[in-house]
C-alpha cells in the first residue's frame, strides 16, 4: 500500500516532463498536468519559406499579404549563407499557429510550424 500511496503523491507534484505532460493532456489522459495550468514556455511560428535570394523572399511576404496574412522576412546565417525566412508570428499557444499553418497549407504553400522558447 505504500508504494502505490507515494506514486499517487507523485502525480500530483509538478512534473520534470512539461512536453510530456502537454501530450498527455492532448491525448485525453485523465491524469491531472500542470501543462494544462501553465503558461506555454514556447512562442510559434509558421514558416512560410526559406530563401537564398531576398527577392523571392519578399515576394512570398507580398502574397502572403494578398491573402490578409501578415508575415516578417527574417536574415539567418546557416552553413556560410544568409538565409531569408518568411514567418508568421509569433503565437502564444500552438493551436492558433495550426490554424495558420492548416489554412496556409491549404492554399498550396508549403510551410512548417517553429516552436521556440520564450
Amino acid at each position: 500500500p505504500a508504494p502505490r500511496a507515494s506514486s499517487a503523491t507523485a502525480a500530483r507534484q509538478p512534473s520534470a516532463d512539461p512536453l510530456g505532460d502537454l501530450v498527455a493532456s492532448r491525448a485525453g489522459s485523465s491524469t491531472p498536468s500542470t501543462a494544462s495550468t501553465a503558461p506555454d514556455p514556447f512562442a510559434y511560428f509558421v514558416q512560410a519559406g526559406a530563401f537564398r535570394n531576398p527577392g523571392e523572399a519578399e515576394a512570398q511576404r507580398a502574397r502572403l499579404s494578398l491573402m490578409g496574412v501578415e508575415s516578417r522576412v527574417t536574415e539567418r546565417e546557416q552553413a556560410g549563407r544568409t538565409v531569408y525566412r518568411v514567418r508568421v508570428g509569433p503565437f502564444q499557444n500552438k493551436d492558433a499557429a495550426d490554424r495558420v499553418k492548416e489554412r496556409l497549407s491549404g492554399n498550396g504553400m508549403d510551410v512548417a510550424l517553429v516552436r521556440v522558447q520564450k
